[in-house]
């Protein structure tokens, strides 16, 4: 049996001008970038939740040489929300890159893993952006278009 699944988001190309990103957000992602620690990968990441009361946690990439030891930005930030916030819905996340990157930043798999099991515990999808300084902004309305197959186990949540 042949079946499909339709990933739906939407490109930015242009996403400074649009204004799809609040000014403050875009302040906090810019400047939290330059303050990221990945000497290992080069690839600073700077994310920012945006909670249901208007609130912001930030959070940034911290390697580690023992390279398992390290943190996502976006994982360090939606942790640090729900750990200060456990009530609190997420509104939205806003993940950039730096420059030296030719595409939108992109989580990696344990972080699509941990920001779809948060909106599962929320009971409410959250918009992504995914974005670079330079590039397209890529915006999704939850997390299930970015981790279509996620792992749950049985009985849990």
């Amino acid at each position: 049996m042949k079946q499909e699944k339709t990933i739906r988001y939407r490109i930015h190309e242009d996403w400074r001008s649009l204004a799809i990103v609040p000014k403050v957000i875009e302040e906090k992602l810019e400047a939290l970038l330059d303050s990221a620690y990945a000497p290992y990968s080069n690839y600073p990441v700077s994310s920012v939740v945006l909670l249901e009361n208007g609130d912001t946690v930030v959070g940034t990439n911290q390697e580690n040489a023992a390279f398992p030891d390290g943190l996502c930005g976006e994982r360090v930030a939606v942790l640090a929300a729900k750990a200060a916030y456990p009530k609190e819905r997420i509104k939205a996340i806003y993940i950039m890159t730096g420059e030296k990157q030719r595409a939108p930043a992109a989580p990696c798999g344990s972080c699509r893993q941990v920001l779809h099991e948060t909106e599962l515990r929320q009971e409410e999808p959250y918009q992504l952006f995914l974005m670079n300084r330079t590039s397209d902004a890529l915006e999704f309305s939850g997390v299930q278009d970015l981790l279509p197959f996620s792992f749950t186990l049985p009985g849990n949540l």
